[in-house]
């Protein structure tokens, strides 16, 4: 008898200090199945992140190139316009043209590589209409290149109506390409942000219930979640730095024009907004007689200045190598504007010692007061400046000095 009751403790589980050893051994299993599953799809959700970030910013970059190829495209041809008379002016112009458009067609087909699926399935068809606008707008011009580079043709021939229409509406394009791919992106942060908290919370709880179920454990190590949620926030400061690089000018460490688009988008379908656009005449000869780390140079020294002296009282933005828009405050007097631009002008127009030469040259400046609701869009507004301040350049070349003038 005795042995038989010794034989069936044998068989009991033994209990030691109230814990029963076998639901300890189930339990852990549980709790290392669970537990090596959340790390799986934590790691999952972090490499995803990871390379659609990678992928979206790619893609962003890539918008950005060609946007600024296309500008480049349209610079040169108003130069063209601008020394329509001097063939060893025209004939650099032209071969700029065509270099920077196949400059756009390889970024173009870098683009098309990146993998946008899980960003945005609808960019690449977006970003093949834009395309087609851009290549429009270059075949409408590239057969007449070849006679303005021989004289065979007047360089009127690059710049009509229907022209300009193409190159407004494919800038237009381009601006907006770049502001989707750029909601997308954030867009898609979110989501994925979502999902890896979910998956995060759901370890922390599992946890939390097998730590307890396991054992009398005071103490949870949560070193682990922290270095997740630390490199959640590193991802995001990754997103965020990227942001402002698309946004910054890199020379002027100023806000650029992408960034002055979007700010006045809200402001001129609100309120008044008074700006005014400064264009250096000539910047192209720093390059030439200098170098480009001269012209660099200048333009940093200039927008610190700028920034110094008239900071307080107006917000400015790099807008181009050689060109300034200021935003004045709402509360500046519209009195003032014009005694403000005409100073911030003399200023641009005084010598600048970069390095070892003096370098001085005359600007064009345009002032303009943007009523509200005057502009269906920011890109709209600055199609009309950039045409305002080509006359305004125009004089400033007859007259040989710097000029303000007050845009409609």
């Amino acid at each position: 008898m005795k042995n038989e009751e010794k034989e069936q403790n044998q068989n009991q589980p033994k209990v030691i200090e109230g814990f029963n050893p076998n639901v300890y051994r189930s339990l852990s299993v549980l709790f290392i199945i669970l537990t090596i599953v959340n790390l799986a799809a934590i790691i999952f959700a972090f490499a995803r992140t990871g390379y659609g970030l990678w992928h979206a910013e790619d893609a962003l970059s890539c918008i950005a190139k060609i946007d600024g190829s296309f500008n480049n495209i349209n610079q040169n041809i108003l130069k063209i316009e601008l020394h329509a008379d001097d063939p060893s002016m025209v004939a650099p112009c032209i071969d700029n043209i065509q270099r920077y458009h196949q400059d756009i067609a390889a970024t173009a087909e870098k683009f098309r590589g990146i993998n946008l699926k899980n960003i945005d399935k609808t960019l690449p068809e977006k970003f093949e209409s834009v395309m087609v606008e851009v290549e429009r707008y270059y075949n409408s011009i590239a057969g007449a290149l070849d006679d303005v580079k021989s004289g065979a043709a007047d360089s009127a021939v690059l710049h009509n109506t229907q022209i300009e229409e193409m190159r407004e509406s494919a800038t237009t394009s381009l601006a907006l390409l770049f502001t989707e791919s750029d909601d997308a992106t954030y867009e898609f942060f979110c989501r994925v942000g979502q999902r890896f908290l979910l998956v995060l919370l759901f370890l922390l709880g599992t946890m939390a219930a097998g730590l307890y179920a396991i054992s009398r454990i005071k103490k949870h190590d949560l070193a682990f979640a922290l270095e997740l949620q630390s490199s959640k926030n590193k991802t995001a400061n990754i997103r965020q730095k990227a942001v402002e690089i698309a946004y910054t000018n890199v020379v002027t460490k100023l806000k650029n024009r992408y960034a002055l688009i979007e700010e006045l988008d809200e402001r001129i379908k609100a309120e008044d907004v008074t700006l005014a656009l400064f264009n250096y005449n000539n910047f192209k000869s720093i390059n030439e007689t200098f170098g480009r780390d001269y012209a660099d140079d200048f333009v940093a020294y200039v927008s610190r200045k700028m920034v110094k002296n008239f900071g307080d009282k107006v917000e400015i933005f790099s807008t181009d190598a050689d060109e300034f828009c200021v935003v004045f405050d709402k509360d500046i007097p519209k009195s003032k504007t014009s005694e403000i631009a005409q100073k911030i002008l003399n200023m641009l127009s005084q010598p600048v010692q970069v390095r070892s030469a003096a370098i001085q040259l005359t600007a064009a400046a345009g002032l303009c007061t943007c009523r509200i609701n005057s502009y269906p869009s920011a890109s709209k507004l600055f199609v009309a400046l950039d045409q305002s301040i080509r006359q305004t350049k125009a004089l400033c070349m007859k007259q040989g000095g710097s000029l303000l003038t007050t845009m409609a």
